[in-house]
């Protein structure tokens, strides 16, 4: 079975730096939320979605997204959860706090999209906390916590494994590998591990 990568962009807007790395692989399909339909997420493997996706929009394709966890894909979502899009999902928590501590970043667990990445780096830009996030997507059942945010440690980074062998990994905030508090590598690195993970290629390596 052909192994895909299903890229998709908002209704606007330029292509992101994770999508031009993406199109440069043979087994990428990128495209406008506008032409997409059952048939590119029936031929998925695994599927990113940015901050800026139409959720409203993407309810009409919650079958096809159950069925592609179902059958072992993978799902990368980045933003705030604002529709329940497969069973099991529950709309943002924003912290309730502002200010540095409040929203600091706590490590909570290991996982192959932070390899090599220093998250500690993601607290602040420019001495401004909250870029990298302010809330959670509450995790489902069965779901690890990866990243905590304020001090309860919402869960602003998870990973979900589901019934059917696929997972999902949420991130409560601006699209991942666009965090401003990156430095050297790290946007880089982000953005080769986001596809490696995505098409379980982390378990190859």
């Amino acid at each position: 079975m052909q192994q895909n990568l299903l890229c998709i962009q908002s209704h606007y807007g330029k292509m992101s730096k994770l999508f031009k790395a993406a199109k440069t692989r043979p087994d990428a399909v990128i495209i406008r939320q506008s032409e997409l339909t059952n048939a590119h997420l029936d031929a998925a493997t695994g599927l990113i979605t940015t901050m800026h996706l139409d959720q409203l929009g993407m309810m009409a394709f919650s079958g096809a997204l159950e069925a592609l966890l179902q059958r072992g894909g993978r799902w990368f979502f980045n933003g705030h959860m604002m529709r329940p899009l497969v069973f099991g999902l529950q709309t943002y928590e924003h912290v309730g706090e502002t200010g540095k501590a409040a929203l600091a970043l706590t490590e909570l667990a290991d996982h192959a999209v932070f390899a090599g990445v220093d998250r500690a780096a993601f607290g602040d830009s420019k001495g401004v906390a909250g870029f990298y996030g302010r809330g959670s997507n509450p995790m489902p059942d069965g779901a690890t916590a990866l990243t905590g945010v304020g001090r309860k440690q919402a869960p602003l980074d998870w990973v979900w494994s589901t019934s059917g062998g696929g997972q999902l990994f949420s991130h409560a905030g601006n699209d991942l590998h666009g965090s401003g508090g990156a430095k050297g590598s790290g946007p880089t690195t982000l953005v080769k591990n986001i596809l490696s993970w995505t098409m379980a290629e982390e378990a190859k390596a």
